[in-house]
């Protein structure tokens, strides 16, 4: 038996009636809702235990369920800007283990990543492992050493994708979903094991400005100083303004000015937003970057977004080898959705010329995404991205 999908969603603000109208429209696929996985997005109007329980009591009992909250719905008919969108999977060949952890603060990212990951793994041993989807917290300070405990347990060429939910911009709490539970600072994930095809691509299309410069001080995810000098002064000297007119301009520099990481042998720049700039001239990023790290300021456009977009979509396809896609699991980010604008659909309609007009497309905007990169030295090597569109194909 195939893989079969069925997405169901809503606007309705009433949680219980958007539960209801989202199973609805996957019985029309699934009429038993007999799932192995189901996966949950929801704004953060609708992130509330009601919705996911009410999910649960009407499809097939006992079915995992993972989500998060988001920015913006991606559905096969477009973006929805409030609602909820459920997705029912059925891999009939395919060991799927989930769990959650919670606190990652209190316990420390990387030792939550351990945790999450060994967890999963009790479930499948001794069964050939494919990849892990997570979604965590759009607002911890150390993703990336949270993959990198998820990482230690798995295996560093292990591939994990995914996502950091989001809320509404304001950037004060993000929620993840498992089962019937709504909660914070936390992550759910998804093994896939014994037999699956996929593919992935990750791509962000932002372009480097100006020369290389090197990180000289820095502590978790504030740089102090670049070249010798206080952080800020990269963009006062760039866009010559003051600092205080930076701290004024910080969303519009967030998304459209991020500043690249570089590394050695890949062809793309690993991104982080400018998320602050404090009194001192220091900059808080989204997430950290490292002492001694060579970095670039950065620009993105509306075409190179969507030109990024259909290459993402074509590593997809080269990694499915013509095979038919049955789900494309879109994790986009909250800031290409800001610079597109209006365009946003233009962007989700790339990645169909490439891949299919009818393929079935489902997603979030996030406040990050974890994949790995494609270069030899990096490939398999799981990273977090900012500003990218992450892609999963399931065939």
């Amino acid at each position: 038996m195939d893989i079969k999908t069925a997405i169901g969603t809503s606007s309705k603000k009433d949680p219980y009636e958007a539960a209801n109208e989202a199973v609805a429209s996957c019985r029309k696929k699934f009429p038993g809702l007999e799932a192995d996985l189901a996966i949950v997005f929801s704004t953060c109007g609708l992130a509330n235990p009601i919705l996911l329980k009410n999910i649960q009591k009407l499809i097939k009992p006992g079915v995992p369920l993972i989500g998060c909250s988001a920015a913006a719905l991606i559905t096969p008919s477009g973006i929805l800007k409030e609602g909820v969108i459920l997705l029912l999977l059925s891999c009939p060949k395919t060991k799927i283990s989930c769990y959650s952890v919670e606190g990652i603060r209190a316990k420390g990212h990387f030792a939550a990543g351990v945790e999450l990951a060994g967890n999963i793994l009790q479930t499948v041993k001794g069964m050939r492992r494919e990849m892990c989807v997570v979604f965590s917290d759009g607002l911890l300070e150390d993703t990336s050493d949270f993959l990198k405990g998820m990482q230690n347990a798995f295996g560093t060429s292990f591939p994990i994708i995914g996502g950091n939910s989001a809320d509404n911009l304001s950037f004060s709490q993000t929620y993840q979903f498992y089962n019937g539970n709504v909660f914070s600072q936390g992550a759910v994930a998804a093994l896939f094991a014994q037999k699956l095809n996929f593919g992935f691509g990750v791509r962000h299309g932002w372009k480097p400005l100006g020369k290389i410069h090197t990180v000289t001080a820095s502590y978790a995810n504030i740089i102090q100083e670049i070249d010798g000098k206080k952080a800020a002064a990269l963009y006062e000297d760039y866009f010559a303004k003051t600092l205080a007119q930076l701290q004024k301009d910080t969303l519009l520099i967030n998304t459209l000015y991020p500043i690249g990481i570089y590394l050695d042998k890949e062809n793309e720049y690993l991104l982080r937003n400018a998320m602050l700039f404090n009194n001192n001239g220091s900059i808080v990023t989204h997430d950290t970057i490292a002492l001694g790290s060579k970095i670039r300021l950065m620009i993105g456009t509306k075409d190179s977004c969507i030109e990024s977009a259909k290459q993402a979509a074509a590593q997809v396809k080269s990694d499915m080898r013509d095979k038919k896609i049955e789900l494309l699991l879109v994790i986009n980010s909250a800031s290409r959705l800001r610079l597109l604008g209006r365009s946003a659909d233009e962007e989700i309609n790339a990645l169909k010329e490439v891949l299919g007009q009818d393929i079935p497309c489902v997603g979030f905007y996030g406040y990050g995404q974890q994949a790995p990169l494609r270069s030899l030295k990096y490939f398999g090597h799981s990273y977090y991205h900012n500003q990218a569109i992450a892609l999963l194909g399931i065939g």
